[in-house]
């Protein structure tokens, strides 16, 4: 908890509204302030400190028209143990910053490289929009991207998190209960 991350100033994300859900009208525009206005903060004082906003990449990967569906049985914040997440993701550090690359897309690129073994080849990168929960626990906002796949081959390769595979919008929708709290809203936007 003492590593530096990603975070963002709600005042600085929120100037021009407020919204709760998956914004994804004017997303670029939001992508644009992540990148310009986000700074660096120590992770432990942030967790309970809803001024700030820790920036979080999440990515969703699609086969046709199957998504890759993993649980989480044991990992630090307790209140997502036994939910399934849609994107696999995690917090922005700074070993993230490389000079001349995307902050945000190569945090994309190292989160899906930690979470899962991916044998199968991205054929397509889509920006989907910005996750933002006003709950209680609300001091995340997260980028969503899906990664359209040329195959299956892909498996959990974290600790605290187990595969369950692909499986239709149509699973997803009718065991939301099964969900964690972002995958329920992002399930409508596919």
């Amino acid at each position: 908890m003492d590593e530096k991350i990603l975070c963002i100033k709600g005042d600085t994300l929120f100037k021009d509204e407020k919204w709760n859900g998956l914004m994804t009208s004017d997303k670029e525009k939001y992508l644009s302030l992540l990148k310009e206005e986000s700074e660096f903060r120590v992770r432990k004082d942030l967790e309970t400190n809803p001024e700030y906003k820790q920036v979080i990449a999440q990515v969703i990967l699609r086969y046709k028209d199957k998504y890759f569906l993993h649980r989480q049985v044991k990992k630090n914040e307790d209140r997502l143990n036994s939910l399934c997440p849609l994107p696999l993701g995690g917090h922005i550090d700074e070993i993230d910053l490389t000079k001349g690359d995307d902050i945000l897309e190569t945090a994309l690129e190292r989160e899906l490289h930690e979470e899962v073994l991916l044998g199968s080849e991205i054929l397509k990168k889509t920006y989907l929009g910005l996750i933002y929960i006003e709950d209680e626990n609300p001091v995340n906002v997260g980028f969503v991207y899906v990664f359209d796949l040329d195959g299956v081959d892909v498996h959990v390769n974290e600790e605290g998190l187990e595969d369950i595979g692909f499986v239709s919008l149509d699973y997803l929708k009718t065991n939301t209960e099964k969900l964690t709290y972002w995958s329920r809203i992002i399930i409508y936007h596919l």
